[in-house]
């Protein structure tokens, strides 16, 4: 019932733009496509489309729903031409939404701000622009431009996805300078993990405390914008507090700014030259900036402070992986899981170093990637490492029985699909290989899987 529906909007937008009659061809290509595209066939929809362009070149829905279909794929560069073949085709307002989404993909914030500026002066009451400007300033970190936007949008009568999203931004913003009115937001939102966050904030008492602690979550969730506002917050009301500037420094450094988060952390360092925190970041730093010794020097004076530590193990073990010293990697690597032996995240990141740098598979990759099952039976992580393991050491029946596994309990999961695909390229099972590869190739919003998988059913072909 709701593909009907969505497919009779479709065809009614055909109508409001005024492109009719089509000719039967047309309207069944849409319809084929929005087919596919329900079922996230999207390389199968995207041919539809482009065949519903052929059949009318001047129609701009058909670029305008390959847009979309683009920006799921995060294919940004691709969907940006095609919201801009949409915006030539009398279809301004949604080509130039759409736009800007593809530029805010890509990281081009003001690119992005410029094509929602523009769609907001074509309509001024439609409310998504001023969501996605609130979004846009929120990211440039100018929160009080994204709050005003963010409430403008709301007084405009949004749709229901686009106020839960205001509503769980304006929750963000308002986590530290309002807290009941931000519970209220996040509430709408029905954003369950920052009403937690904000019930554990509200419990400390001590205000440098609370920023801290909320900086932490934003940027264990990857908010960096709003994580590094806190944080600054938190150093402002406690400038002697270390790991409040180590804190700092590395959300800066994950922002690009590299020389103001090495600045910070050395402060952190002067203020406390004990802490493991302060060094493991500085770790993080030298190694992001190609400083290799730097940062091995910086993470053994972590791990003498924090020996326990089996994240900082890891950090160990991949700086050894970039020089291409494997067999000093692969100690670190199995030190961090003596360290935690019952959690199967790292057990995943040993299995991994021995796949993916094609070392010592039957020797370690296996018995890791079968210690990780045993583990977690139920995540299909660990049967696709198995699988792939076992295939990469020709062993395809066992590899055969995992991969099914895998995708039997994660049907989405991309990397399964691939890794069962080529296993069955291999085998000589071609329509078992195209189904597996293509799911890889529509479902990877990565790139990685998709390039490799469109490669192989080039060769099926």
């Amino acid at each position: 019932m709701r593909a009907r529906l969505e497919l009779a909007i479709v065809l009614l937008g055909v109508l409001l733009l005024g492109l009719v009659p089509y000719p039967g061809a047309y309207t069944a290509a849409l319809r084929q496509a929005e087919g596919h595209r329900a079922a996230r066939e999207y390389g199968a929809a995207l041919a539809a489309y482009e065949q519903a362009i052929r059949l009318d070149p001047d129609a701009p829905l058909p670029w305008l729903q390959a847009g979309n279909v683009l920006l799921q794929q995060h294919r940004f560069e691709r969907a940006a031409t095609a919201f801009q073949e949409a915006g030539r085709r009398r279809s301004a307002f949604a080509a130039l939404l759409g736009l800007g989404e593809s530029y805010a993909g890509r990281g081009d914030w003001t690119a992005a701000m410029a094509a929602w500026s523009r769609a907001r002066s074509l309509v001024p009451g439609d409310p998504r622009p001023y969501v996605a400007l609130g979004r846009g300033s929120l990211a440039q970190g100018s929160f009080d431009q994204a709050e005003h936007l963010l409430s403008l949008a709301l007084s405009r009568h949004p749709s229901e996805q686009d106020a839960a999203t205001a509503h769980a931004l304006l929750g963000r913003l308002l986590l530290d300078d309002d807290p009941a009115q931000a519970a209220a937001h996040l509430r709408q939102a029905g954003d369950t993990d920052l009403l937690a966050v904000l019930d554990a904030a509200q419990a400390e008492t001590d205000p440098a405390r609370r920023a801290l602690l909320l900086g932490a979550a934003f940027l264990q969730r990857g908010e960096l914008t709003l994580a590094r506002r806190e944080l600054e917050r938190a150093a402002a009301l406690a400038p002697a507090d270390a790991e409040t500037r180590a804190y700092l420094g590395h959300v800066l450094d994950l922002l690009g700014h590299t020389g103001a988060g090495r600045e910070m952390l050395e402060q952190a360092l002067d203020l406390d030259p004990e802490s493991a925190l302060a060094y493991y970041f500085l770790g993080l730093h030298e190694g992001q900036v190609g400083y290799l010794a730097g940062a091995q020097e910086s993470l053994w004076q972590a791990l003498l402070r924090d020996p326990g530590n089996a994240a900082m193990h890891v950090s160990m073990a991949e700086t050894f992986v970039a020089l291409g010293e494997y067999p000093q990697a692969e100690e670190w690597y199995q030190a961090a899981v003596e360290i935690a032996p019952d959690d199967v995240e790292f057990q995943l990141v040993l299995a991994h170093f021995y796949v993916d740098h094609l070392y010592r598979i039957e020797q370690g990759g296996i018995p890791a990637a079968e210690a990780a099952v045993a583990l977690a039976p139920d995540d299909a992580r660990t049967h696709d490492l198995l699988g792939w393991a076992c295939y990469l050491a020709g062993r395809l029946t066992e590899a055969r029985q995992a991969l099914v596994q895998a995708v039997a309990l994660a049907p989405d999961l991309v990397s399964a699909r691939y890794h069962l695909g080529s296993l069955y390229a291999t085998r000589g099972e071609d329509d078992l290989a195209r189904q597996h590869l293509q799911r890889a190739a529509d479902l990877d919003t990565g790139g990685y899987y998709r390039q490799r998988a469109e490669g192989l059913l080039r060769d099926l072909k």
